[in-house]
């Protein structure tokens, strides 16, 4: 799935409507608030114009992660935008890259706009060698050394020398990721819309075949927006850099922000026709493993199995009936009951593995079978975890219909997510991470 595209107003308008998505209560004069507050806003102030939004969009405290995780999503660091209407935006004169460099700060952010504005990867891939020549020698890297000794004569050679190498070195890997992620198979738009709960079996086999390079992309996406995201506000380095402005805070200053890989736990049902939507998620989740600091993968049906060594004793090309034969997963009569699942979920894995650094993902449609919603048990994972995330493949206009409890689940989750097909599926994970 491609990035985000369009101009700042479009990027609100699709913000807006991915909240009201996720259950945020946004007007339409919200919306036209915070298209007015984003104009006035230069988009190089991200911390500024996320302000400015969240004010507009946002009422209720309780809805601040679903809002920040949306932001990140329609206006992630490095945004992909019309290039010939942002030229001058993303270049990036000799003046400013010698104080980036001066200063040591967001090397990687500065690697990624060099290779954007002068590698020319987008006209055709050459080697590797190629394109990092290319980008040396558009910011003219040889003479970075002198122009940062004249911005701050008292940096040592060793220092500016040791700054430069590790931009090249960033430059490098920048390129490799770019060329990588340039020869990786797309999938045929239209598939890209297939309902996962209407889908043919030849369309389900196709989709399959092509997850683990969705997946690929998306975990290069997720690296690279990880290591730019700033950290918290340093007021002493702020109040510094605002005496240029005459003691006013315009340029903020950032703490390095460590990179957080959280543990994942995902439990999914497997239960009739929502077992291929969880087997695709699955698959997806163990892609992205490189991201996380561990992941453990659970499916169910009114019993509950750990199928992580399944998975990866399969690489992740198991089919739903595999998982139904060598997994735990049928307790009584074999229809969902997410309550006894969420009890034993808790008392077996819960009470004992989950933490603060920990994120759970749920996916089903919420039907329980009117055997009740253990709340209570879904309550006490959210306690513990730092969040939990529900993906639904049923329609929105289909919840808490019947016996569908989502509304109940819903209070005790960060978010709950309609992921009917793979560009949803593709652009949840993207919020959650």
């Amino acid at each position: 799935m491609a990035p985000p595209q369009g101009t700042i107003a479009d990027r609100t308008l699709q913000l807006g409507r991915a909240l009201q998505s996720s259950g945020v209560n946004v007007s339409l004069s919200e919306l036209i608030d915070a298209a007015h507050a984003a104009a006035q806003i230069d988009i190089g102030q991200r911390h500024q114009l996320a302000t400015a939004l969240r004010s507009t969009l946002v009422k209720d405290s309780r809805h601040y992660p679903t809002f920040d995780l949306a932001f990140e999503r329609f206006f992630p660091l490095r945004m992909s935008t019309d290039r010939s209407a942002d030229a001058a935006a993303v270049a990036i004169d000799p003046g400013a890259l010698a104080e980036a460099l001066s200063t040591g700060e967001d090397l990687v952010a500065l690697a990624a706009a060099l290779v954007d504005e002068h590698a020319g990867i987008d006209g055709g891939a050459r080697s590797e060698r190629h394109h990092v020549q290319r980008v040396f020698l558009g910011a003219d890297i040889a003479r970075l050394m002198s122009r940062v000794r004249i911005a701050d004569a008292s940096m040592s050679p060793a220092l500016i020398r040791a700054r430069v190498d590790e931009l090249k070195r960033l430059i490098g890997l920048d390129v490799r990721a770019q060329l990588d992620l340039a020869q990786l198979p797309e999938l045929d738009d239209d598939l890209h819309d297939v309902d996962f709960l209407e889908a043919t079996r030849a369309e389900l086999d196709q989709m399959r075949q092509a997850i683990r390079p969705i997946a690929r992309k998306l975990a290069a996406r997720l690296a690279r927006r990880r290591a730019h995201h700033a950290g918290r506000v340093n007021i002493r380095r702020t109040m510094r850099r605002s005496l240029s402005s005459g003691g006013v805070p315009i340029d903020l200053r950032h703490d390095r922000r460590r990179a957080h890989k959280p543990e994942l736990f995902v439990l999914c049902d497997i239960s009739g026709s929502v077992a291929d939507f969880s087997l695709f998620t699955l698959t997806l989740m163990s892609a992205l493993s490189a991201e996380l600091a561990r992941t453990r993968s659970f499916v169910f049906v009114d019993a509950f199995d750990e199928v992580t060594e399944l998975l990866a004793g399969t690489s992740h090309g198991i089919e739903p009936w595999q998982l139904l034969r060598n997994a735990n997963v049928i307790g009584d009569d074999g229809h969902s009951d997410y309550a006894t699942v969420l009890e034993r979920f808790w008392r077996d894995v819960g009470d004992r593995d989950l933490h603060r650094t920990s994120t759970v993902i749920i996916t089903g449609d919420a039907r329980t079978n009117h055997r009740g919603t253990g709340e209570l048990w879904l309550e006490r994972i959210a306690e513990r975890a730092r969040r939990v995330y529900w993906l639904n493949p049923e329609p929105r206009a289909d919840w808490n219909t019947f016996d569908s409890e989502i509304a109940v689940y819903g209070n005790h989750c960060s978010a709950c997510f309609e992921v009917r097909n793979l560009r949803q599926l593709v652009a949840a994970v993207e919020q959650l991470f």
